[in-house]
């Protein structure tokens, strides 16, 4: 690497393959768009089916209405609860860039094999990956703007604007033209879009690997905390 290059790296940050990244050809607005396409594919995925479980649950598995929706809040609230895990892993030890991939195929896998696997197990595995995508996306996105200058924040800041619209979409579609589906051609059609979905996600997140720019992992944070604790006891 010549010294032209490395005065223009980002400090702090690699590329996807773990070499400096570099101020002009990583991050930005076009890595961020990437991001954002993949917002509305992956909760168009996850929304579609979670929106009509609940029938689902009733009409095909025959549990009770307060079943059905029980296993559904607890779904539910295990994906949101698992994000904090997922931004954890991604802030102390892994890039958002690996944890947003290994949740996407984790959850690709148990779509693909709903009807082989136990019931249980495939939701909270995919409840597993939601939670690691939600964990991670969101800060991925946010990673590829320069924070230490105006410009900078203030297109982060119309990112997060523009990562909630995604979301907003992908939302609506799933809980009209996807569960629209399910009901008139039958649930196979709403569990195979979705699976297309995820896997067309995560086919254009890889697209942009080359342009993304991602933070290298801090440690834990509770390290410093104990450092901190143990050097004012000294």
């Amino acid at each position: 690497m010549d010294e032209a290059d490395h005065l223009r790296e980002w400090e702090g940050y690699v590329d996807w393959k773990n070499r400096p990244a570099l101020r002009g050809k990583h991050g930005g607005v076009l890595a961020a768009s990437f991001v954002l396409a993949v917002e509305i594919l992956e909760n168009l995925a996850y929304l579609a089916n979670a929106s009509n479980l609940v029938l689902y649950l009733l009409r095909f598995m025959h549990f009770s209405p307060s079943s059905s929706a029980n296993i559904v809040t607890n779904f539910m609230g295990t994906a949101f609860l698992l994000a904090l895990l997922g931004g954890f892993l991604s802030d102390a030890y892994f890039t958002t860039y690996c944890i947003y991939l290994i949740s996407a195929i984790i959850e690709f896998m148990e779509l693909e094999g709903a009807k082989s696997v136990m019931l249980f197990a495939g939701l909270y595995l995919v409840a597993l990956g939601v939670g690691g995508i939600k964990g991670s996306l969101l800060t991925h996105g946010a990673e590829q703007f320069d924070d230490t200058i105006p410009e900078g924040r203030k297109k982060r800041s119309t990112f997060f604007n523009y990562y909630v619209f995604c979301l907003a979409c992908g939302a609506l579609i799933a809980v009209t033209f996807v569960v629209w589906i399910e009901d008139n051609w039958g649930w196979q059609w709403g569990f195979g879009i979705s699976t297309a979905t995820i896997l067309i996600s995560i086919l254009i997140f890889l697209i942009g690997s080359t342009t993304y720019r991602n933070r290298v992992p801090r440690g834990s944070p509770m390290t410093s905390i104990l450092k901190v604790q143990l050097l004012s006891k000294i």
